[in-house]
């Protein structure tokens, strides 16, 4: 009877650790828009969806034990996915507002941002603040806080697109007066394309000082709590800074 009752114990015991050992190691699934470079955006070539944010994602995933799966989808239904349940994780240079944190939970944040004004090369309209955008034809990457600080500029004639670059080309056709975007995601496209570089001014004015985070569900608090702390050994160990050196 003993030796039953122990063999019974061992086999619970073994169950109950392989069940653990499988959540440890779940599957990750994080998704990400993307369009919006150098945080994530995909390899001309092998279509791969790269950035710096997608590296800290894999990297938290090794510190978390877990698998990582990236799905690039359109930016404005990730929230929508993460309601839904079918995502576990977004990550997509999500800024932290307080009209997102009714609906989704934020990571710690890993990076300060700002919205900054980019024009055409002849810059027609004379914009050179912000003050200047009331009445304008505003270009923005639609779901962003580009978009909402747009929104709210009087008379200001707003058009959205799936990405930031389809708003520059919108742009420079002659359909806008400038494009609302994130600084570093304008810095980087303006390095990676010469021809933008060369019909565009990115003015040096600043709007706002977002903060990018990684958004979860309401009820994952311990998803959330999970990537904190794979965020806080990252920077402790120096790796968060030699990705962002990449």
């Amino acid at each position: 009877m003993k030796i039953k009752k122990f063999v019974l114990c061992a086999a619970a015991f073994a169950s109950a650790l392989s069940i653990a050992c499988s959540l440890s190691a779940a599957t990750l699934n994080v998704a990400t828009s993307a369009t919006f470079p150098p945080f994530e955006f995909q390899d001309s070539k092998t279509g791969a969806v790269q950035g710096f944010e997608i590296d800290l994602v894999k990297a938290m995933g090794e510190k978390m034990g877990r698998d990582v799966k990236i799905e690039n989808i359109g930016f404005d239904a990730i929230i929508p996915g993460i309601l839904a349940g079918t995502i576990d994780m977004g990550a997509a240079g999500f800024s932290i507002t307080p009209e997102r944190g009714k609906r989704v939970l934020f990571s710690l944040p890993f990076y300060k941002s700002g919205l900054t004004i980019l024009v055409p090369k002849e810059n027609k309209a004379g914009i050179a603040d912000f003050k200047d955008l009331e009445g304008k034809r505003i270009s923005v990457q639609i779901g962003t806080t580009s978009q909402t600080f747009a929104k709210k500029i009087p008379g200001a004639k707003v058009t959205t697109f799936a990405s930031a670059g389809e708003a520059v080309l919108n742009m420079i056709a002659g359909n806008a007066d400038t494009v609302l975007n994130d600084k570093p995601v304008t810095d980087y496209m303006l390095v990676q394309s010469k021809s933008i570089a060369e019909q565009t001014t990115h003015l040096k004015p600043i709007a706002t000082a977002d903060l990018f985070a990684m958004v979860f569900a309401k009820n994952n608090s311990e998803l959330k709590a999970e990537a904190d702390k794979a965020l806080k050994a990252l920077k402790a160990d120096g790796t968060f800074n030699k990705l962002h050196e990449k």
